[in-house]
This record gives C-alpha cells, structure tokens and sequence, in this order.
C-alpha cells in the first residue's frame, strides 16, 4: 500500500496505530544464512546454525536433531503440526533427505539409481517433497509417501527440476528447468501433473516457494534486466501478482505464505511481511525500537502469524521468532 504524507496525517496516524507489531524472541546462532528455518503451528521452530539443527519449543527447549549413521551435520527445512522435521543429513561426500522423530533420524533414500537426495517440506499427513538424483539428465522433484519415493518430472525441455512446498490437499510446488534456458515456477498435482506457472512479464525465470491450503503460491520472479520481484500467483494458470519491493531495494522474494494468504521473504536483505491490505512492509518496522535487531530474511510464517527467519543481533548472526503483539 502506498502512504501519503500530506494533508492526511490524522488518517496516518490512525494506519499506523493499528499496524500489526510483534515481539522478538531470539532463537540463538543462526550461521550462513540459517537461523528459523520453519515453523508449525504450535510454535515449533526449525532452527539452523550451521552445523547440527535444533528445534527450538516454546517453553524453550532445544531438540538437537542427530545426522544418519554416518553424516557429520544436519540442516532442517521443515515441521509438521506432528512434530516430524525434515531436511538432510551431510556426510564427508554427499547427503541424504532425511525426516526426524524426537530427534532421531530416518534415511529416505533417494530414486532408483540415485546418490543424492534432499527434502524441503513436509505436510500434516507426513508427505515429503525435495529432490533426488536418478536415471535422468538431473536431479529431479521427488515426493516421498508411504508407498515409496516418485519423481515429479519435469517442464518442456527441463532437466533439473526441485520441489519446495506441499500443502494439506496434497498440491505440490517448485521449480524446473525450461528449454531455451533458466527455470520457471510450477505446481503439481496427481490429477494435472506439472504445470508451468509462468513469469512476471518481461522475466526469464521464476520460483514457486510456498503454497497455502488454497492453492495460493508465493515465490518470486524475474521482471527485465536487474529486476526481481516477489510474486504471489492464485494457482490458476497465468495469474500472478507483482508485490514489489520496499523502498531502497531492487529486488525481494517470498519464501513463505499461511492460509491467511499473509506473505513473507526479504527485500535488499531486508526481512518483509505483504498482507492484501497493507502491501508490503518492512518488519524492522513493526518490532520493538531500540531492540538491537537487523530482521534480514523472513523464511517462516504458522496460522498464528508467527514468523521465524535469520538477522543480526550485536554483530552476530542469530535466528528469531516475531509474535503478534
């Protein structure tokens, strides 16, 4: 939403008044980028530092969660409602998806005649997507289910294809690879297969990151030389949306979205939340003054508005947890 500043300031000052505000919570060491990774509805953070992820709870437990037999570190990319985490375990040489249950681990293997396999999400009923190599040209989309693991193909003339997100319907999103070059989003589906969700005009790739129980996917997408925005598309063919950036910056994506349709990524390594009605604001602005926190990437987001993500505190990289004040 765009703010005008003169002769409305008593409209303003009400807008402002009624902005949603979160409290900050600091998750502890968040290297490389890590920090809150995810987050379920209970509160369960993921939470990456570098080396062995944890889940942090709210009572403030922290879960370490163990590599495979073998493995020398973790990384965690996603929670259930069920408490089951899922991400990788990395050996000296290579790395497994792996799901873990209290903290132990599960091998899931890779598809037939692959070597390396990775997992992003996972929905309430404990279906798992990332990628796996194989017998084709590249790594490719997998979902794993209790019938096994199935690749999900790829878009016309792709070769590399991956998988982020699947929501309670069982929809799957990611991207692929296309012919000619670059990638695009796309959505997936037992009933329609996988299908291309296209680019912001004048762009050349895309990702599909996140989708809700609707159908509504949030990710991001090239817009012309130097130009890359974060998008949200409905999940109808050819319908996207252009979110913009915030003021400064010259491109932003979305990682995340809840079945509020509330969205959240980052802007020039500036963490973000977009709401239909308010657009996109930066979430420095809607936490405490004064706190010590640079919010850089917002990666998470439950149906409670809580959001998990990855800043800088006192100079050093910690992940947090905001909460709706």
């Amino acid at each position: 939403m765009k703010r005008t500043f003169s002769f409305f300031a008593p409209i303003l000052l009400l807008t402002l008044a009624s902005a949603q505000t979160y409290t900050v919570t600091d998750l502890g060491p968040g290297g490389g980028v890590g920090g809150g990774r995810a987050i379920n509805n209970l509160g369960d953070v993921v939470v990456d530092n570098g080396g062995i992820s944890y889940v942090w709870t709210p009572t403030h437990h922290y879960l370490a969660l163990s590599p495979l037999p073998g493995g020398t570190e973790t990384l965690a990319e996603s929670i259930n409602n069920r408490g089951i985490v899922v991400g990788e375990s990395i050996f000296s040489v290579g790395y497994h998806a792996a799901s873990w249950t209290n903290g132990k681990p599960t091998d899931l293997g890779t598809l037939p005649g692959g070597v390396l396999s990775w997992a992003n999400a996972i929905n309430i009923s404990g279906q798992i997507v990332g990628a796996s190599d194989g017998t084709n040209v590249g790594p490719e989309a997998t979902l794993w289910s209790d019938s096994g693991s199935k690749g999900l193909g790829f878009l016309p003339g792709g070769s590399y294809s991956e998988a982020f997100a699947i929501n309670r319907v069982d929809q799957v999103v990611g991207f692929s690879y296309v012919k000619g070059g670059g990638s695009h989003g796309f959505i997936w589906s037992k009933a329609t297969g996988i299908q291309d969700l296209g680019t912001l005009p004048g762009g050349g790739t895309s990702s599909a990151n996140a989708l809700n129980d609707s159908g509504q996917v949030a990710g991001g997408s090239d817009c012309g030389s130097a130009c890359q925005h974060a998008v949200l598309w409905s999940g109808v063919k050819g319908s996207i949306e252009d979110l913009g950036v915030l003021p400064g910056t010259q491109f932003s994506s979305a990682y995340a979205i809840n079945n509020h349709g509330v969205v959240i990524g980052s802007s020039g390594y500036t963490a973000f939340v977009w709401t239909e009605a308010e657009g996109m604001q930066n979430l420095n602005d809607l936490i405490p003054q004064g706190s010590g926190w640079m919010l850089e990437y917002a990666f998470a987001i439950n149906d409670n508005s809580q959001i998990a993500g990855f800043g800088i505190l006192g100079g050093q990289e910690r992940g947090f947890l905001l909460t709706p004040q």
